[in-house]
């Protein structure tokens, strides 16, 4: 009989302007990426649907509210919490659109600033492994923090 993966599912949303992507930064006492920048996007909950729980996630973390494109990236990301706990999450990345045209208002349990990063600067701007795939396809470019 095989053994399947189990794991938990999330989403996160790609989201440009001008050419530059929207990273957040991880507040530093969380238990999973801490300090980190990060794309908007949490968890699935049960009944809900991949769409539907980004819509959220995007519209918590940032007051913008978003139309969800195509799926840009899946990964399963193995990695550890702060203290010390194993976690297997399986990640897809949606290309997102938002009419939304000022500040994102940050959700200040989960992240503590802001940035729209221009392809050139993204190096200055440390990510999950994970999130430097998905937005190298997003891109279309190589030089991405985190890689």
């Amino acid at each position: 009989m095989p053994r399947y993966l189990r794991t938990e599912l999330g989403v996160k949303g790609i989201l440009l302007r001008r050419g530059r992507l929207l990273l957040l930064h991880r507040r530093d006492d969380l238990a999973v990426a801490p300090g980190l920048w990060d794309m908007p996007g949490g968890g699935v909950e049960v009944g809900d649907s991949l769409e539907v729980t980004l819509v959220r996630e995007v519209r918590e973390e940032t007051g913008f509210a978003v139309r969800v494109g195509r799926t840009i990236h899946a990964q399963i990301v193995r990695t550890r919490t702060t203290s010390g706990r194993p976690l297997i999450v399986a990640v897809l990345f949606y290309e997102c659109s938002t009419r939304a045209a000022g500040s994102p208002r940050l959700d200040r349990s989960e992240h503590t600033e802001y940035a729209w990063v221009a392809h050139d600067k993204l190096s200055d701007y440390p990510v999950p492994p994970d999130q430097a795939e998905a937005i190298r396809k997003a891109l279309g470019r190589k030089a991405i923090a985190g890689s």
